[in-house]
């Protein structure tokens, strides 16, 4: 088993349903004292753009990942991002643990708001955020 298939200390594996997320996987997934969820996803080779760190496009997919998870935690009913904004601040080097928080700060009837950021240990690499459906 390599690297990237073992849990981070602290962290659980958890299974992905959807296709498009389970190649960014295995995922993984833990819970901060302020019930923040964190979920975490290394780094691999096939991850990486052209200058060895993380694609923007394999960010922002999990990115919008999280934003639905904690809108759907949050409404216990699926959603579907309406709009996505994010800002690249760092690059995230091969073999890097990713941790991806989001917190739901508006929710209505149907529209649910949504801000987190993309950390490698204290560094920010990707400031996200958007508007979900609450279907």
């Amino acid at each position: 088993m390599s690297k990237t298939e073992i849990p981070p200390k602290g962290y659980q594996a958890f299974n992905i349903s959807q296709p498009h997320i389970d190649h960014l996987g295995p995922g993984f997934y833990k819970k901060e004292d302020d019930d923040q969820l964190v979920l975490g996803f290394y780094v691999r080779e096939e991850h990486l753009n052209g200058y060895g760190s993380a694609h923007g496009g394999m960010l922002m997919a999990v990115a919008d990942f999280t934003l639905a998870t904690s809108a759907m935690r949050k409404s216990d009913k699926p959603v579907t991002t309406v709009s996505f904004h994010s800002e690249f601040i760092s690059p995230a080097p091969l073999g890097s643990l990713l941790e991806v928080r989001a917190k739901v700060t508006k929710k209505g009837k149907t529209l649910a708001f949504s801000k987190g950021n993309i950390k490698v240990g204290d560094e920010i690499i990707l400031n996200f955020g958007g508007v979900l459906k609450i279907l």
